[in-house]
């Protein structure tokens, strides 16, 4: 009787060990359907860092401030942004690594920083310009 006892505590100890292996070895868990709410503020957009892992299937929903193009480097993708309107950028994490992000803001309000700051003969920036304003990480699943 006692033999059988430990030979059925031997059988589920290594079915456990075994299920930890495999579990670890498989990578881990599967992409998921992730939506981000991101704020664009001047220069800076919150969070500064959006942090994903690869395969997951990205919405980020940006609501800036002024108008411009949300540009997401290495996915090379572009979003135009409304003033104060909520816009959808849908993506799939394919590629890891840390991807800047930028925002170019539109002419008419480069137009009316120039008439508050006022023009003094030169040009402290271009119209258009590229501001970087975070980064995307994606992480190896």
């Amino acid at each position: 009787m006692k033999i059988r006892t430990s030979i059925i505590q031997l059988l589920l100890t290594t079915i456990v060990v075994a299920s930890a292996i495999l579990g670890a070895a498989c990578g881990g868990s599967a992409p998921e359907a992730v939506e981000i709410p991101v704020n664009v503020a001047g220069e800076a957009m919150d969070p500064g860092t959006i942090r994903v892992k690869q395969g997951d299937m990205v919405t980020l929903k940006i609501d800036a401030e002024e108008a411009g193009e949300f540009h997401l480097h290495g996915y090379d993708i572009e979003q135009e942004i409304d003033k104060d309107e909520v816009a959808s950028l849908y993506f799939v994490a394919k590629a890891t690594g840390r991807f800047r992000i930028t925002f170019h803001h539109t002419e008419e309000q480069e137009h009316k920083k120039e008439d508050t700051e006022g023009d003094h003969g030169h040009d402290d920036e271009e119209e258009g310009e590229e501001v970087d304003i975070g980064f995307l990480e994606v992480g190896p699943r």
